[in-house]
C-alpha cells in the first residue's frame, strides 16, 4: 500500500481565521481584491449591528466567479495585469476571501456583470468540507444588483469595527494613489445598495517635503522617497516597501535614527511577499540584492539630501502675517529673557593699591593754609603706574586702611601684604580669590515658532512638535479666516499658538478655557432664544 500524505479538514479553517488579525486587514484585503478586478468606485459601508459592506461598481462574469471559487488559484500571479484598465494586480492566490472568517461569521456575495448574477453565502461550516478537494455552496435566491459590481456582506461580527479607525488604516493602501480608482466610507443603521449618501471619500496624504526619485537595478527598483517637511506619524515614517501594487512593509533599512524624517516607496517585482496575508517578504537572493542596493542609495543619496525640503508656498500676503507672527514671539521670548550668572571656578588675582598716610590722633595735624586738614586716601593703582605716587613733605606715622574699605576686585581675600616706600606711601597687596563667572540666559516663558504646511487629508488644523507649531492651510477654518483678511488669519495662526503653548504647558488652564467658551456660548443661546421668545 502507497503511504499516503493527507490534509486534515481543521486546515482549511485555521488557515482562514488566523491569518488576518483584525477587521481592518480583511477590509484592505477585499479592497484590494476589488481594485485588482478594475472596479473605479469602491464603497464601505459600517452597519449599526456590526455587519460591514464593501460594494465596488466592476462585478464578476462566469469566468471571473469560476476563479473566484477555486481557492489558491495562481491566476492573479500569472494574470499579473488586470483585463481592462491594465492595473499591475496586489493579489497573487486568490487567499484573500476567505480573510473574513476571521472576525465574522458569514459573507453574503452578489455579484453582477452584464446579464450574468448570481448570489451565495460562505460561513465556516462549508471548509469543513474543503479537506475533499470542494465545498458545495448554496446559491440564494436575492435579486440581482442594479448595476455591475459586487456586493459584499460580511456579518456576525466577532469584534467591533470602528469607521475611523478603518478609514485611517485604508489610506495607507499604495493604491488611493492611482488614477481612477475611488474608495468612500460611511455609517448607516440599515443597509441601502449604492447609496453614497454621508460617505466620506478615503484619499491618501500627501506628505509635503524634498522627493528624491528612486530607478535602481537597471529599472527593477522604483519608486519616490519623500524627506518630509514636518513630523511623520509613526504610520507615515519608513519608505514602504510594495510588490506590485501592495504595501508589504516599511523599513528604513537600519538606519532609523536617521530617517525620522523619511518616508515614500519602493517597488520591485522580484520580491515574493508571504504566501498568505503578503504582510513580510520571503529573505530568498533577490530580497539579499533588494537590501543592499537600497542601503546603497540610502547611503549615496538620501542622507546627503536630509537638509533639503521643500518649502510652502505661501502667498505675499500670508509671507507678511508669518513674519509677524514670527516677529511678535520673537519680541516676547526677548521680553521674557532673565539674565543668570553660572560659576565655573576660581582664580587668584593680585589686587595692589596705594594707601596714604595719616595723622594719628596725638599729633599736629598737617596744615594747608589756615585749613585744618586730617586725610584718608585709597585708590586702586593704575596698571601702567610704577606704583610711586607724589612725595609728600615729613612722612606721619601710619595704621592700615581697612581693606573691606579698599575698592577693587570683587571676591574672597585670602592675604593683605603692606609694603612702605621711601616717599612715606603703603602700597597693598591683597590676594583674592575670585570666582569665574559665566553669564547665561533663561527663558521665563517658552516661545514657539508656527510653520506652515497643507494637507487636505490631515483634519487638523495644527498640530505641536517641540517648540514648532505646524498650521495646516489646507484646513476650512484657516481657509475662512484667510478670506476675512489678515487681521482675521493673524488672530487665528496666535490663538493656535496660544491653545498649544496652554496644551504644553498648562492643560488645566485650556480645559478651563474650554469650559469657559462653552458657558458663554450657552448663555449666549438662552439669550437668543429668551429675546425670539420675548417678540
Amino acid at each position: 500500500m502507497a503511504t499516503q500524505l493527507k490534509v486534515h479538514p481543521s486546515f482549511f479553517k485555521e488557515f482562514a481565521t488566523k491569518t488576518w488579525v483584525s477587521p481592518t486587514e480583511i477590509v484592505k484585503e477585499l479592497v484590494e481584491n476589488a481594485f485588482d478586478e478594475d472596479a473605479t468606485k469602491v464603497l464601505i459601508t459600517v452597519l449599526k449591528d456590526g455587519s460591514v459592506t464593501i460594494e465596488d461598481d466592476a462585478g464578476m462574469d462566469s469566468s471571473g466567479m469560476e476563479k473566484f471559487l477555486l481557492l489558491g488559484s495562481p491566476h492573479k500571479k500569472v494574470e499579473s495585469v488586470s483585463p481592462k484598465l491594465k492595473r499591475l494586480r496586489t493579489g497573487r492566490y486568490g487567499t484573500g476571501r476567505l480573510s473574513f472568517l476571521t472576525s465574522f461569521e458569514s459573507m453574503k456575495i452578489r455579484t453582477k456583470r452584464g446579464s450574468f448574477h448570481k448570489a451565495f453565502m460562505i460561513d465556516g461550516a462549508v471548509l469543513d468540507s474543503l479537506f475533499t478537494g470542494n465545498a458545495s455552496l448554496d446559491e440564494l435566491s436575492a435579486p440581482a444588483l442594479k448595476r455591475d459590481g459586487t456586493e459584499l456582506v460580511m456579518s456576525g461580527s466577532k469584534t467591533e469595527t470602528d469607521a475611523f479607525k478603518l478609514s485611517k488604516e485604508i489610506r495607507k493602501l499604495a493604491i488611493l494613489r492611482q488614477p481612477m480608482f475611488e474608495v468612500s466610507i460611511k455609517n448607516a443603521d440599515s443597509f441601502h445598495e449604492w447609496k453614497f449618501d454621508g460617505a466620506q471619500r478615503i484619499t491618501a496624504p500627501d506628505i509635503q517635503g524634498h522627493r528624491v526619485p528612486v530607478s535602481l537595478e537597471g529599472g527593477k527598483i522604483t519608486g519616490e522617497i519623500v524627506i518630509a517637511r514636518r513630523p511623520l506619524s509613526d504610520e507615515e515614517r519608513g519608505i514602504a516597501v510594495m510588490v506590485g501594487n501592495h504595501i508589504v512593509t516599511r523599513s528604513n533599512f537600519g538606519f532609523d535614527t536617521k530617517l525620522s524624517r523619511v518616508t515614500g516607496n519602493v517597488r520591485c517585482d522580484t520580491l515574493t511577499s508571504r504566501f498568505a496575508d503578503k504582510s513580510a517578504l520571503i529573505e530568498d537572493d533577490e530580497y539579499v540584492k533588494f537590501n543592499q542596493a537600497m542601503k546603497t542609495f540610502v547611503i549615496d543619496t538620501v542622507i546627503p539630501s536630509l537638509t533639503e525640503y521643500e518649502d510652502v508656498l505661501i502667498t505675499r500676503e500670508e509671507s507678511k502675517i508669518y513674519r509677524e507672527i514670527d516677529k511678535v514671539l520673537g519680541q516676547a521670548m526677548v521680553e521674557t529673557l532673565e539674565t543668570q550668572e553660572e560659576v565655573q571656578g576660581y582664580e587668584m588675582v593680585d589686587v595692589k593699591e596705594v594707601v596714604r598716610a595719616t595723622k594719628d590722633d596725638d599729633r599736629p595735624a598737617k596744615r594747608s593754609g589756615s585749613q585744618v586738614q586730617e586725610y584718608e586716601e585709597s585708590r586702586p593703582m593704575a596698571p601702567e603706574s610704577s606704583g610711586m605716587s607724589k612725595r609728600h613733605e615729613e612722612p606721619q606715622s601710619y595704621r592700615s586702611v581697612p581693606v573691606e574699605e579698599a575698592s577693587g576686585v570683587e571676591g574672597e581675600v585670602v592675604d593683605v601684604v603692606d609694603e612702605k616706600q621711601v616717599d612715606g606711601t603703603v602700597i597693598r597687596t591683597k590676594k583674592v580669590r575670585k570666582p569665574i563667572l559665566k553669564k547665561t540666559f533663561a527663558l521665563k516663558r517658552v516661545g514657539f515658532k508656527v510653520i506652515p504646511y497643507e494637507d487636505e487629508s490631515d483634519s487638523r488644523y495644527s498640530f505641536t512638535s517641540d517648540n514648532v507649531v505646524f498650521v495646516n492651510k489646507a484646513n476650512s477654518t484657516y481657509k475662512a479666516e484667510a478670506s476675512r483678511g489678515d487681521e482675521f488669519l493673524l488672530r487665528h495662526i496666535i490663538s493656535r499658538v496660544a491653545e498649544s503653548v496652554a496644551s504644553a504647558k498648562h492643560p488645566e488652564g485650556k480645559d478651563a478655557l474650554e469650559l469657559q467658551n462653552r458657558l458663554v456660548s450657552e448663555a449666549i443661546r438662552i439669550h437668543d432664544y429668551s429675546v425670539m421668545k420675548s417678540s
